[in-house]
């Protein structure tokens, strides 16, 4: 996966780029130290002066990628493309920003942990109606014991029994 990750880095530095500036970028450690940073900053500038002029089409244009985007429905439906890209900022990642990846991923697997033990609930109460309690799925969990609901969690992997 880090060679992907870095395969994206490559193809988004080479678009912003022309052999000119990259010409430029192996001269520079061959300069006196004193003449790097003034050089440096000038590579910059010409980087983003090269950006600037590719921005200019017109609007909606996909500058790089497959058409993949992030969607509005954060943590709804299959988030697979979501923990993906998760999975690739964490290379690059402090060790905050690593805690604050792993549990948004964390969270996310629970979210759908619990979906599914309402789509459960939902199918249970389908089949055994008279044995719910009401509309509200919930109910059917009002006289469990604690090690009954420790099991059912167990069953989707969402925790420990003692």
């Amino acid at each position: 996966m880090e060679e992907q990750n870095s395969k994206t880095i490559n193809a988004f530095d080479s678009l912003f780029t022309t052999n000119r500036i990259q010409m430029l970028k192996i001269l520079l450690p061959r300069l006196a130290p004193e003449q790097q940073s003034g050089f440096a900053v000038y590579i910059k500038l010409l980087e983003l002066q090269y950006t600037l002029s590719l921005l200019r089409k017109p609007p909606g244009t996909r500058l790089m990628g497959n058409g993949k985007q992030l969607s509005a429905d954060f943590f709804q439906g299959d988030n697979t493309d979501t923990l993906e890209l998760l999975d690739e900022m964490l290379p690059f990642s402090g060790p905050k920003e690593r805690a604050r990846i792993e549990n948004i991923k964390s969270m996310i697997e629970n979210l759908k942990k619990m979906q599914e033990m309402m789509e459960m609930i939902q199918m249970l109460q389908e089949l055994f109606p008279e044995g719910t309690g009401g509309d509200n799925p919930m109910d059917m969990f009002a006289g469990m014991s604690d090690s009954g609901l420790s099991s059912i969690f167990q069953m989707f992997g969402g925790g420990k029994t003692e």
